[in-house]
C-alpha cells in the first residue's frame, strides 16, 4: 500500500498495480534514480527499463527514508539466479555479488585471516 501510494504522489502515469514498473513512466529525478537502481542492484542481463516490486520498493524507501533490508533483497536475487535454468550464466552463478559476500564475512568474521 505504501509503494502504490508513493508512486501515485510520484506522478507514475503507468499500471502500478502490475508486477513490473516501467522508468519510462516516471518523472524524470524518479526515473533516474529507478536507472541507477537497476543498473547496480539487478541481476538481469538485458531490458534495464523495466523493474520489479522488489526494487520499486526499495526505491520507495528511499525517497520515504523508511528502512530496508538491502542484504535482504540481494540474496534473494542470488538465489533467484542460483534456481535460474539456462542462459548464459550457468556455470559461474556463485560468483555473484562476491564483494558484498566479502563486505558480510568481515563483519561477521572480524579475526578471519586473509589471504591473497
Amino acid at each position: 500500500m505504501c509503494t502504490l501510494g508513493c508512486l501515485l504522489r510520484m506522478k507514475c502515469t503507468g499500471d502500478i498495480s502490475s508486477t513490473q514498473i516501467n522508468k519510462g513512466n516516471l518523472p524524470m529525478r524518479y526515473k533516474v534514480l529507478l536507472h541507477v537502481l537497476i543498473q547496480c542492484l539487478s541481476n538481469r542481463q538485458a531490458g534495464y527499463d523495466m523493474a520489479g516490486n522488489d526494487l520499486v520498493g526499495l526505491m520507495v524507501a528511499l525517497v520515504l527514508n523508511k528502512s530496508f533490508s538491502i542484504s535482504k533483497y540481494i540474496f534473494a536475487n542470488m538465489k533467484e539466479n542460483m534456481t535460474r535454468t539456462g542462459g548464459r550464466t550457468t556455470g559461474n552463478k556463485f560468483w555473484m555479488y562476491p564483494r558484498f559476500l566479502q563486505m558480510i564475512m568481515n563483519v561477521q568474521h572480524p579475526n578471519l585471516p586473509k589471504s591473497r
